[in-house]
């Protein structure tokens, strides 16, 4: 029976992308590296960082309590990236568990609900619409079977973000249902701390962060999560030890305190962004996305993905998403849009 529900997953799409002479707008790490801060810090490494087990977890936490300024150590909990914290929440689906969202969405976390015996509902986004989120339409479909709303904030693939009024409303209907509200806000570092659903106190929710983005520590694998009330309860049970490295620990502590460098790579974003859409537009269609954010969905009507991978840039095809085909591509932005442009424009 476990096999069969596992024929459902789907294959995740960064185990085929392609090795050689490419431009790489696939993967979600930050293009422009991380904080050099962070690596002047790592150089020095301590020996016993490597064989003994973790102990700065609670130095990170006091770190992330700091950095958002209204969070008490005890509501956060570290994992290997945010898919590390999502994975452990999962834990708490079981057989027949609904999880509702939308589509096309993050296949990985989909994937791992089907995996703990989750079934997946979703909100299909219409093309007619630019893959826009009808948060209404979401809130109509959350019954009292649903059990978690699985909500990506900026959304991925189309980069796409929901304002904070959006979130707390689906959160307050989730509460009249009985139902727990994931906010996977692994891309949240592009849009304004005051947009975070860390600021809703709601103890029906979840927030998930990552490292891997904003802070370009995609390699160290470190994110974490924020839970409140009873369910904080819940993951403290669940919470499995030394889920993180004394590495990635001190990275993620010396990245929270370069203030600098996350501003500096939210403006390139920016400016990349805007050229490769103004350039892009005069061919392509663009689904609703928001100008900070690394990420956006890019499509016609013929073999997009190809037409790319075929001038050397590599994509995230369509077809790795539900409700998408390969005529539609994520792109993440490039450090080099130059070179972009020049592949594009050369063949």
């Amino acid at each position: 029976m476990t096999l069969k529900r596992l024929s459902k997953i789907e294959d995740d799409y960064a185990k085929d992308l392609p090795k050689g002479n490419y431009l790489d707008c696939a993967l979600g790490h930050n293009p422009f590296g991380c904080s050099p801060r962070v690596l002047e810090g790592i150089t020095r490494v301590n020996p016993q960082d490597i064989y003994l087990y973790p102990s700065g977890e609670e130095r990170l936490k006091e770190s992330i309590a700091e950095y958002w300024g209204n969070l008490s150590k005890e509501e956060i909990f570290l994992g290997a990236g945010s898919m590390g914290c999502l994975q452990m929440i999962n834990k708490l689906l079981t057989k027949g568990s609904v999880v509702l969202g939308y589509a096309p969405q993050f296949l990985p976390y989909i994937n791992d609900a089907i995996a703990n015996g989750a079934v997946y509902e979703y909100v299909p986004l219409k093309e007619e619409d630019e893959f826009s989120i009808d948060v209404n339409e979401i809130i109509n479909n959350i019954t009292k079977k649903t059990t978690f709303i699985y909500v990506d904030n900026p959304h991925n693939p189309t980069g796409q973000v929901l304002s904070l009024k959006d979130i707390k409303d689906i959160v307050e209907e989730a509460e009249k249902k009985g139902a727990l509200v994931i906010v996977d806000e692994a891309f949240g570092d592009f849009m304004p701390k005051k947009n975070s659903a860390i600021s809703l106190e709601n103890e029906n929710i979840i927030v998930t962060r990552s490292f891997s983005k904003g802070f370009g520590l995609a390699g160290l694998r470190i994110g974490y999560c924020i839970a409140r009330g009873e369910i904080r309860r819940t993951l403290t049970k669940i919470h499995l030890p030394f889920s993180t490295t004394m590495l990635s620990i001190k990275a993620a502590v010396l990245a929270l305190e370069d203030k600098d460098f996350l501003k500096t790579v939210i403006e390139g974003v920016k400016s990349n962004k805007a050229r490769l859409i103004k350039f892009l537009k005069k061919e392509f269609c663009i689904a609703k996305t928001h100008k900070a954010t690394p990420i956006f969905l890019c499509g016609r009507e013929s073999d997009t993905y190809s037409y790319f991978l075929e001038r050397g840039i590599v994509t995230v095809p369509g077809g790795e998403f539900i409700n998408l085909d390969n005529s539609y591509i994520r792109i993440r932005v490039p450090s080099d849009v130059e070179e972009f442009l020049k592949r594009v424009t050369s063949t």
